[in-house]
């Protein structure tokens, strides 16, 4: 009899639990009529969020890119920008170093001409503000004493020549005593009768000789064309002998 009881219990409760089960999958059951179709529909039902998400999405990409190409555009024209200003900068900077080149050489150019013309208008060719490199102040003349380069009567005037100057030729007695000062031995000096016999000239300026000192009041002696200075007096030599020689810095005497 107990053993019925169980049973009975057991079969009522499996027979409540199939029943609720039945009628809860009764309730999510979908009965199809027209599968493709019912199908396709919900399908395409349940895709829509994900389209317009979709969509949503594209709309900003494409403003994205709007963006991205005005910032390209806007880079592009900046970039332009700077490349003319640097060449508007570099031009204006060429320009000024150029003006002020310019400016400087013409400055020095007219200092330069202003003191070729006082050197032109003094008597010692040279002034305090233009003096030929090497050349020092003997008496009221500048002189350059070369002592070591021994050179032919030629070659010494070539010498002088290229360092502004021309051989010497001695203007009086004062400014003789001052050099034969400075030296010890026989130097060429610029005076000579190389184009005439007897007609001792400059060759700084091709006038006569100004001043003339002979030794123990010797004259020049015939085929020697060109005179030295020592400390004894002048003398005249064969211009092919190498000797020292003096240079002056103007063409006045």
């Amino acid at each position: 009899m107990l053993m019925f009881g169980k049973y009975f219990l057991i079969t009522f409760f499996v027979g409540l639990l199939h029943g609720n089960t039945k009628s809860q999958d009764n309730s999510f059951l979908c009965v199809l009529q027209d599968a493709p179709n019912q199908c396709g529909a919900f399908c395409l039902s349940a895709m829509f969020p994900l389209f317009d998400h979709n969509k949503q999405h594209r709309q900003k990409l494409d403003t994205l890119a709007g963006t991205l190409n005005r910032i390209e555009g806007q880079i592009k024209v900046l970039q332009d920008t700077i490349t003319a200003l640097n060449v508007s900068i570099e031009e204006s900077l060429i320009k000024k170093v150029s003006e002020r080149n310019e400016g400087q050489l013409g400055a020095m150019l007219t200092e330069m001409e202003n003191q070729l013309k006082t050197q032109k208008k003094t008597p010692s060719g040279i002034n305090n503000n233009f003096i030929l490199p090497g050349f020092k102040k003997i008496g009221t003349r500048f002189f350059y004493i070369e002592t070591k380069n021994l050179k032919d009567w030629v070659s010494a005037e070539t010498y002088c020549q290229k360092k502004g100057g021309h051989l010497a030729s001695i203007k009086d007695q004062e400014e003789y005593n001052a050099i034969i000062g400075k030296i010890d031995e026989s130097f060429w000096l610029g005076i000579n009768d190389r184009v005439k016999e007897g007609k001792l000239v400059s060759i700084a300026s091709g006038k006569p000789a100004q001043f003339l000192k002979w030794f123990w009041n010797q004259n020049k002696a015939e085929n020697r064309h060109c005179v030295t200075l020592s400390r004894f007096g002048m003398f005249s030599v064969d211009c092919n002998k190498k000797l020292p020689f003096i240079c002056q810095g103007d063409s006045e005497i």
